[in-house]
């Protein structure tokens, strides 16, 4: 693949998709499903592959119409006919048949079964085909459960023919058959696929449902299924398949019989389903299947009838309601809809079995589950069986529901308890006069939320809250609901507004807007003291906005409210009210602006003291302390900024100096959160009270930045010069200017590695930022307060921040140095091209541009993306940035609609800065970046660096020729020379240099046995593995040593000498790794490297089947031999006898203490013995 595609695909990969919800207006290939229906003849005797890719394109195309099924209703008749068609077929194999099968399940599953059901074929002559087709299948077969499934469905349309089951006995001519009843063998296939664990349980259900509720069955075998039933699902040994299946059947016989057929059954039933301990299942689909068993149950005890007592708004049809109008409806009692449902009035009495409060008290009990789907399904059984009560029972389940709203209860109990509510108000059982009862209710449901832990639970009480104040708006008139829909409204408010999870927010603002179309407008509530901190800030941000709209109601009741509120105990109430007071004061000044009124005279000298008094208090009373001050600090920081942005009259009070100090103190706390607080409400406060002329101010002035400079320098805690740091960065102009050469000089020094702060690179990155944060503060005084020496400095220090890697258990901390440096080197040289274009000399621009091209070129994904962004902003800078090496090529190469490129993906960013592998200024930095990446550890940046970098390497040497590519090795060899020893490059270097010679890229170096690269490659590799401890770094370097089998010369002599040694390393791990990656190098360079061609397939047996983690001592000889059958002309034998020789004679070189001396003696001696040959250990 091209790298052009390859970053194609990755933009896309990277892009999110956004489709339209209910596009589709017609089932448009409706002739390219039934071609593929009847191309299934002749596909079917082709491969499976085949098969199946036709299959995924059918399974697709019906996939599309899952959401809008009903667009296949006009075609379902065709497509079924040509499907049944093929089966009925007798040439058609049972292969062909299992296929056509699995598409029908497609179609059922997109449609719906009950929908398909009534399409498929019910013919008499259809009974016993299906029916032996299905008796011959395998109920274990799990490749053809669709075929078993389908012909279960088909078979319980069939069975509902009105002719007596006895009269098809006399079809089956199967011997085997002859002496069992048809009947006998369709109550088989429902009671053998009832308990199967696929999906054709259900469709055995469903068939059950049919089959024993006709006429002519249920007198003989419906009582029998029953008792098979009960017995099977409450044994101990039957599985969760077994009881779901029984379940369902009986749960779907209830669904589908007569009533008068199914009482004779209901008592026996709701015993058997009450005392099998169900509820116990950990299940929760057969816990759904009990309560709907038990609410059947109880509609089998009631007979059908609709009461006159039920509160109905309006009509049923929306054209009468919207003719009618709301405000005539009334009470309009609603018109049966089945002539067998009769409407009973109130007073009759009527006869309620005592069965129906077991079926009421197992209902209640299912609201408590702790399985959502069974909740519901209590929920809706409590509505339906209440539906058919008298009105004083029917209350009395109203009040049972309402004890469930108990703090003692759990969750589950509240959330099935709204739930019923909600059904009960919707059907118009929950009458007007229980709603002083139910509202308060459903107003603490709507708030409800217990923290637990980090967590809290709720969210789905707070969900089914919603949906019950929805159906409120829709069943009750509007005078009914009238005095209570402020209520409501107001708490739909704050859960659209502020709730923290999106399912509730979207609840609420569905009730909500019911509400507004239904029953009038809504005012808002305060939630100030929620436990969430985010929804204090979000309802402190919300007063701020809302304060414009009523400032006096604000200043009169809603600003005495919230200073109540900050004197109590409850921490998130103070914490909540003192944001609020800061965002209201803020607001109010606007206000008093904008009606050109004095602050002080507007918001009235009572409040303006409780202000001041706000922090002294808090002080006083300790607030500040334990983990709640570190709320109340950041709070207070908020506070302190808002009451400046409002200009509140307290200059010259001592009050301004109290804010600073708890400023002060806040600079050096540990809490990210409120250090930052503290840094961005310290420009506000000193902006406004200690801007001034005199001399008290310019001490006062001074003497803080004498502080801060102080605790700039410590060396106690890091937090300390974090925070004092930015705090000297966010400086207003007036401080810095007079005191810019100190405030420079000191936050250079911060950025200086020590031994006391090698680990503070956080520190280091807060001091870049504050000096990037000082230039755009002075940006006009670039020119005259800034010297052309400090100017150098500061890009010296920004420089030097590209280069910082420190490491900790954190991984790559450095990169916060680094990209703060880069944002730091992109300001200031773009506030120089604006103000001071002569401070841009070449040697500056190379080196910013040469330090951004390396770190776009890295490995963490973030670093890259930044550098990315920065150097194209450096490109297209308007004034244009002056003297950037090849300027003019560099913005062919980063066209203006890269500013849309996605600068994360590495399939992104590395096709664009390979390509600055031709400018000699960009090599050196661009080989360093591009090194580690090549060779990192992550999958996809190592695949796309080195994919587009050896491309790039071959495009370079077919267009300048090999000296170029040997150039760049030199380059190459610089970098190892320059960074020898140095982990962070070494390591990566060996992964490079392994995929760059086997990429094919220098072959032209390795293929000349002169040149001098590859040996003093292997040099560096022999000092870097030498007195190696690190595994991973010594199998890295194997990994590039053996590459040199494909090298000419003698280097591959002195490889195979390294190699043999490392064959007997005392790490058995090193010695097994030496071995395989020496025999995969053999298969692929073993006929061209020097190793005798007739002793190859010998050596790399004996390197395959030796076991290289044995003791040393055993292993040795095999080395021995190993070297004797690689020996070429004498030189590995040689070398290998004589470090034997020195190991004979000095015992003591075993040790590592003299390791290193035996090396470089048996180094010496070789040099100068075998034909000037250089070999090492």
């Amino acid at each position: 693949m091209s790298s052009t595609n390859l970053q194609k695909d990755e933009t896309e990969k990277d892009e999110d998709v956004f489709g339209l919800g209910c596009a589709l207006e017609l089932f448009t290939e409706h002739k390219e499903v039934l071609e593929m229906i009847e191309n299934i003849q002749n596909t079917i005797t082709l491969s499976q592959s085949v098969i199946e890719r036709a299959y995924e394109r059918f399974l697709d195309i019906l996939k599309q119409y899952q959401e809008q099924p009903h667009l296949l209703d006009s075609h379902i008749e065709e497509i079924l006919n040509t499907m049944i068609t093929i089966i009925r077929s007798k040439e058609a194999s049972l292969k062909l048949k299992h296929e056509i099968f699995k598409y029908m399940y497609v179609v059922i599953k997109v449609r719906g079964y009950k929908v398909i059901v009534r399409h498929l074929p019910h013919e008499v002559a259809d009974f016993e085909p299906v029916l032996q087709l299905l008796e011959s299948q395998d109920p274990e077969d799990s490749d053809t459960w669709t075929t078993r499934y389908v012909l279960l469905l088909w078979l319980s349309i069939i069975v509902m023919i009105p002719f007596h089951m006895s009269r098809l006995d006399g079809f089956d001519t199967n011997e085997a058959c002859k002496n069992k009843t048809v009947m006998c063998r369709v109550l088989d296939i429902c009671k053998t696929y009832t308990v199967v664990s696929d999906k054709s349980r259900d469709a055995a259900a469903y068939l059950a449902s049919k089959f024993l509720t006709r006429n002519d069955v249920k007198e003989q075998h419906l009582q029998p299924f029953f008792d098979w039933a009960s017995k099977l699902s409450s044994s101990n040994e039957s599985s969760t398949f077994v009881k779901y299946g029984t379940l369902a059947s009986v749960a779907m016989i209830l669904k589908h019989g007569k009533r008068e057929d199914l009482l004779p059954h209901a008592r026996k039933l709701l015993e058997w389903i009450v005392g099998a301990e169900f509820k116990n299942n950990p299940g929760s689909n057969v816990q759904k299947l009990v309560y709907k068993i038990v609410q059947r149950i109880g509609l089998t005890f009631l007979p059908p009838r609709m009461m006159n007592w039920r509160y109905q708004r309006g009509n049923r049809s929306l054209a009468a309601n919207l003719s009618a109008g709301d405000s005539k409806s009334g009470n309009v009692a609603q018109q049966p809809v089945r002539g067998s449902i009769q409407e009973v009035d109130s007073s009759e009495d009527l006869d309620v079995p005592d069965e129906i409060e077991e079926v009421i008290d197992q209902l209640m009990q299912g609201l408590g589950s702790g399985d959502s789907v069974v909740r519901w399904s209590a929920a809706k059984g409590i509505g339906r069986v209440t539906s058919r009560l008298n009105k004083e029972l029917a209350d009395d389940v109203v009040g049972s529901i309402l004890e469930l709203f108990n703090p003692r209860e759990s969750d589950s109990s509240w959330h099935g308890g709204c739930l019923a509510l909600a059904e009960l108000g919707r059907r118009g059982l929950l009458l007007p006069q229980r709603l002083p009862e139910v509202v308060p209710v459903i107003m603490k449901a709507l708030t409800y939320d217990e923290p637990r832990g980090y967590a809290s639970v709720g969210s789905h009480i707070r969900d089914s809250a919603c949906y019950v104040c929805w159906s409120f708006a829709r069943a009750y008139e509007t005078n009914i609901l009238k005095p209570y829909v402020n209520e409501i409204a107001s708490g739909l408010l704050v859960v659209a507004c502020f709730d923290r999870e999106i399912n509730c927010r979207r609840a609420a603002s569905a009730a909500f807007q019911e509400n507004v179309g239904r029953q009038g407008s809504f005012p808002y509530e305060r939630k100030v003291n929620h436990w969430d901190i985010a929804i204090r800030e979000l309802t402190a941000k919300a007063l701020h906005n809302l304060t414009p709209r009523a400032p006096e109601y604000v200043i009169n009741v809603i600003l005495p409210e919230l200073f109540n509120k900050s004197k109590t105990i409850d921490l998130n109430s103070r914490h909540g009210s003192v944001l609020a007071i800061g965002e209201v004061m803020y607001a109010l000044s606007k206000v008093a602006t904008s009606k050109n009124v004095i602050v002080e005279d507007y918001i009235g000298a009572n409040l303006l003291e409780n202000t001041k008094n706000l922090v002294p208090l808090f002080k006083e009373k300790l607030y500040f302390r334990g983990m709640g001050g570190e709320l109340m600090k950041q709070a207070c920081s908020d506070f302190i900024q808002k009451c400046a942005l409002a200009q509140l009259p307290f200059h010259k009070d001592e009050i301004t100096d109290e804010w600073l100090n708890l400023l002060n103190e806040c600079l050096s706390y540990d809490v990210p959160t409120i250090r930052n607080s503290a840094i961005t409400a310290l420009p506000a406060l000193l902006s406004e009270y200690y801007q001034g002329t005199t001399l008290e101010d310019l001490a006062k002035q001074e003497s803080i930045i004498r502080n801060y400079i102080k605790e700039l320098s410590s060396t106690n805690f890091q937090v300390t010069r974090m925070g004092h740091a930015l705090a000297i960065g966010c400086l207003p102009d007036f401080m810095l200017q007079p005191h810019l050469s100190v405030i420079v000089k000191a936050l250079i020094e911060a950025t200086v590695i020590t031994p006391t702060t090698t680990k503070w690179a956080e520190s280091r990155r807060d001091a870049i930022k504050a000096l990037t944060s000082t230039c755009v503060t002075l940006e006009n005084e670039l020119k005259s307060s800034f010297s052309h020496g400090q100017i150098i400095q500061i890009y010296h220090c920004f420089l030097i921040g590209l280069t910082e890697y420190t490491q900790d258990n954190r991984g790559d901390i450095g990169a916060w140095v680094r990209e703060a440096s880069m944002l730091g080197l992109q300001t200031l040289t773009l506030l120089l091209a604006k103000h001071n274009p002569d401070a841009l000399s070449e040697d500056i621009i190379l080196k910013v541009s040469t330090g951004i091209v390396q770190q776009a070129v890295e490995k963490i994904d973030r670093t890259r993306a930044l550098a990315g962004k920065v150097f194209y902003n450096l490109l297209y800078n308007d004034p244009r940035v002056l003297n950037i090496p090849h300027h003019d090529q560099l913005k062919e190469i980063f066209t203006e609609d890269c500013e849309l490129l996605n600068w994360n993906s590495a399939a992104t960013t590395f096709p664009k800065f390979v390509q600055l592998i031709v400018f000699k200024d960009y090599q050196y930095n661009l080989l360093l970046g591009l090194l580690c990446s090549i060779g990192g550890l992550t999958e996809t940046l190592v695949k796309n660096s080195s994919q587009f970098f050896f491309e790039k390497l071959k495009e370079v040497e077919n267009t300048k020729g090999s000296q170029e590519i040997i150039h760049l090795c030199e380059i190459i060899h610089q970098i190892f020379v320059d960074y020898q020893k140095v982990d962070r490059i070494t390591v990566p270097m060996f992964r490079f240099l392994d995929k760059l010679f086997s990429s094919g890229c220098i072959s032209c170096i390795i293929n000349q046995p002169h040149h001098d690269f590859p040996k003093k490659i292997f040099k560096l590799i022999q000092l870097e593995i030498n007195g190696c401890k690190d595994i991973y770094k010594l199998i890295d370097g194997i990994s590039v040593l053996c590459q040199y089998l494909q090298v000419k010369g003698e280097v591959c002599a002195n490889a195979l000498v390294q190699l043999a040694i490392l064959l007997c390393h005392r790490q058995p791990y090193v010695r097994r790794s030496t071995s395989t990656r020496l025999y995969e190098s053999l298969l692929v360079y073993g006929d061209t490297s020097i190793i005798p061609f007739e002793n190859l397939d010998e050596v790399m047996n004996l390197l395959s089947s030796t076991d290289w983690e044995e003791p040393v001592e055993q292993i040795k000889p095999l080395r021995n031999n190993l070297c004797t059958l690689m020996d070429s002309g004498s030189k590995i034998r040689f070398a290998q006898l004589q470090f034997n020789q020195i190991l004979l004679t000095n015992p003591s070189a075993l040790y590592f203490g003299f390791y290193y001396m035996v090396i470089q003696d048996l180094y010496d001696r070789c040099r100068f013995t075998v034909n000037n040959h250089v070999f090492s250990i």
